[in-house]
């Protein structure tokens, strides 16, 4: 495949050159002859990486299945995502692990991972899958996968190999039951209490740590105390907030860790330059289980747009954006030929007009759930192709359903 006249980031500055593809690999740049695809007036990226997903599959596949999520990442533009283990069954066992990743080969459309999940009795499993990732909830949230007291915690901590990512949602368990019973939901401190517990355990276990869906300014720096911590931030909480968006969406903008205020909300960008990745945190439920009180929003095929659109309004640079959605993904879960537009890594570019405007219709989005909490926003920023490993994916017209992903992680 040769790419015509994109633009993109080679060697630290924007150039505008053929890309050719071989075998599945960027081989080179330049001008090349032969039938090509047409960039002219578009960006290249490097095909995105979501590392925090939920596409449902096993066991809750009316809201979002691996065809229909990765077709969503592949209509927002991302070529590669990590799905979480909180399924129908868990992805907490050897046979677990073994059976979704069948039904992953079987049906995804992109590139994909499966983070094993820990729970409070499965320190010996972990070991038996020898998984790359592996997830951690202190506290009860979608699934019902709280990893267990504090002596569970350290086990899993010291446990796993040090120098892979233990993704922990930290929200401490104690705190979230006392708040309940006050009727004060899940507050801040829930948050800030777990992250510092994350924080020390890691600490002790001299290990790598990465804190999924940080919400607050305070967490972020108190989380940085640790050398070897992680930071991840989802667009929900970067982009939403109560005050704005809560009576607006009413029970559909419940979602865990909870939206933060708007002062709050502005402070987390004040951190975005301390954030290691983005993941969208995308988690599907249908509109009439979120009337039920369900928590969590779908995001894959808005993400990319809102930063491209926050890009445009200069709150945030572009080189930001590849590092964080592509390049520092690859390198923090060990995807050693994704994340960059260069020679001998995967052919995934992800091709974007970045001044068109769109709006935003959830009646035509690829996810299965059929809602999105940015209904009506006009965005500046939009995908227009997307290309895996040297094979169209997407286009102006949808997503292709010709490619087949692959496991990477």
């Amino acid at each position: 495949m040769i790419i015509r006249n994109a633009k993109f980031y080679l060697g630290g500055r924007v150039v505008k050159k053929d890309i050719l593809i071989e075998k599945g690999k960027i081989a080179g740049f330049g001008k090349f002859k032969g039938e090509a695809m047409d960039a002219e007036g578009l960006f290249a990226l490097p095909g995105l990486i979501d590392p925090h997903v939920h596409l449902r599959d096993p066991g809750m596949t009316h809201k979002e299945d691996f065809e229909t999520g990765t077709r969503a990442a592949l209509a927002g533009g991302c070529t590669t995502v990590l799905d979480m283990p909180n399924t129908r069954p868990p992805c907490t066992s050897l046979s677990e692990y073994r059976k979704k990743k069948e039904i992953a080969k079987r049906k995804a459309l992109c590139d994909y991972g499966l983070h094993f999940g820990a729970s409070g009795s499965n320190i010996q499993g972990v070991k038996k899958a020898r998984p790359r990732s592996l997830k951690l909830y202190m506290g009860e949230s979608t699934g019902r996968m709280h990893a267990g007291n504090m002596l569970t915690l350290w086990r899993h901590f010291s446990n796993f190999p040090k120098n892979r990512p233990l993704i922990v949602h930290a929200e401490d368990q104690e705190t979230l039951a006392a708040m309940k019973k006050e009727g004060r939901g899940r507050p801040e401190a829930a948050e800030k209490i777990g992250v510092e517990k994350a924080r020390i355990l890691a600490q002790e276990a001299d290990r790598v740590i990465y804190f999924a869906h940080t919400t607050l300014f305070e967490t972020v720096h108190l989380a940085k105390i640790w050398k070897k911590s992680l930071i991840e931030v989802s667009p929900h909480h970067l982009f939403l907030s109560r005050e704005k968006d809560g009576k607006r969406l009413k029970e559909f903008s419940k979602v865990y860790p909870p939206l933060r205020s708007e002062g709050e909300r502005r402070e987390l960008w004040g951190a975005l330059y301390h954030v290691d990745a983005v993941g969208s945190d995308h988690a599907p439920h249908t509109p009439a289980e979120k009337r039920k009180g369900a928590a969590g929003f779908p995001g894959l095929e808005t993400s990319l747009s809102l930063f491209l659109d926050a890009y445009n309004r200069g709150e945030v640079e572009l080189p930001w954006i590849i590092d964080r959605m592509a390049e520092s993904p690859a390198r923090i879960f060990g995807l050693k030929s994704k994340g960059r537009i260069d020679k001998g890594y995967d052919g995934d570019i992800t091709l974007v007009d970045l001044k068109e405007e769109w709006k935003v219709k959830a009646d035509e989005f690829a996810s299965k759930c059929g809602w999105t909490p940015y209904e009506g926003f006009r965005l500046k920023g939009k995908v227009k192709k997307v290309v895996l490993r040297g094979k169209l994916a997407a286009d102006e017209s949808g997503v292709t359903g010709k490619t087949k992903g692959k496991n990477v992680l």
